[in-house]
């Protein structure tokens, strides 16, 4: 759903602290599915979302971000390759809840 050209033009028109929302909403579902292994696929599939919104959203965040969400961006890229591993499941869930705590903040939404 996140790679049709419809959703990624909706996401672009939003404001940039709706669209940082709207990652941080990703971070979360990440953080309460990772530990769940019939959640895998589902995982997989929103460390992708998570990625491009990075990428959707670098037009429009301040500048002051853009450092800390290519560092994410990485990060998250990096556990997309390595997902699923039973052993990184908690570390994936506890780095994904700060993330999103941290964006929310930043944001000012929280």
């Amino acid at each position: 759903m996140t790679s049709t050209p419809q959703f990624r033009e909706r996401f672009t028109h939003l404001e940039w602290q709706q669209q940082i929302g709207n990652l941080a909403s990703t971070l979360a579902r990440i953080s309460s599915q990772a530990t769940t292994p019939q959640h895998d696929e589902l995982v997989g599939r929103l460390l992708r979302e998570a990625a491009l919104f990075i990428e959707w959203s670098a037009a429009y965040v301040p500048p002051s971000m853009l450092v800390d969400l290519a560092a994410l961006q990485r990060e998250l890229l990096l556990w997309r390759r390595l997902w699923p591993q039973s052993a990184l499941r908690e570390l994936l869930a506890l780095q994904a809840r700060n993330h999103s705590d941290r964006l929310l903040r930043l944001a000012d939404l929280a």
